[in-house]
């Protein structure tokens, strides 16, 4: 990890915070952040950017923070992509900043505006959870990720808990989501397979309590609508990386 980058999420994030702004930590960083196995020497990774959220309506009060804490827009990509995503960057190297506004736009679309307010410093794991598992097309640093959430933080209602009723909630209203969730829990098994545990918690003990919330929840009918057409028609948006 480099340490200028953790220590830039950390200030930016608490600046933010004095201005009264909802700003949040997502991505491996975040990971970093609350999960003390994510530094373990066997699942260090690499880290290229910080990923934040804020809100579509604290935009202009945002693009002054960063100028601020002495970032420069991309103007090019926030022209065309502002109303849902900005980047920044560090005019003097490669560190950048993705800031995405109100909604979690990948492979799925989480809208989180009502969430930020939930956990200091970084989205609920609940959230943090499912902007990992929403790619379809894992890397191996979201492997590690995955990984090290499920083995720090437990399933259940604590502020600091990974929220299973409310991922099962989600997943039970579109099966594209949940058809997403099960495929990457099963990556996420096939790839933990005989590695240690480093966390707290066994991480196929998390997985097959995740798994089986999921699949006990309720679907609906639009749910099972989609369910009958399966993966015949792809369920998912391809994302775009921007920076």
């Amino acid at each position: 990890m480099s340490n200028t980058l953790y220590d830039d999420a950390r200030r930016i994030v608490a600046a933010a915070e004095g201005a009264g702004l909802s700003l949040r930590l997502l991505g491996g960083i975040a990971v970093f952040h609350l999960c003390p196995t994510a530094r373990h020497p066997d699942l260090s990774r690499s880290y290229k950017d910080i990923d934040m959220i804020g809100r579509t309506g604290e935009r202009t009060a945002l693009q002054r923070l960063f100028s601020e804490q002495g970032y420069e827009p991309d103007r090019e990509f926030n022209l065309l992509h502002g109303a849902q995503r900005l980047i920044f960057r560090h005019p003097t190297d490669e560190r950048h900043i993705d800031v995405f506004l109100d909604r979690f736009q990948m492979c799925h679309t989480f809208d989180l505006r009502e969430r930020l307010i939930l956990h200091p410093v970084t989205l609920t794991p609940s959230d943090l959870l499912l902007t990992k598992l929403q790619v379809v097309e894992a890397t191996e640093n979201d492997l590690r990720d995955l990984f090290a959430v499920l083995s720090d933080l437990p399933l259940g209602d604590a502020p600091n808990a990974i929220d299973a009723s409310y991922i099962a909630q989600l997943a039970s209203r579109d099966w594209g989501v949940y058809r997403t969730l099960m495929l990457s829990l099963e990556r996420l098994e096939q790839w933990s397979a005989g590695r240690p545990t480093y966390g707290v918690y066994r991480v196929s003990a998390q997985i097959a309590a995740l798994r089986a919330a999921i699949e006990a929840h309720p679907k609906t009918v639009a749910w099972k609508m989609r369910a009958r057409i399966g993966d015949r028609v792809r369920w998912y948006d391809i994302p775009d990386e921007g920076g």
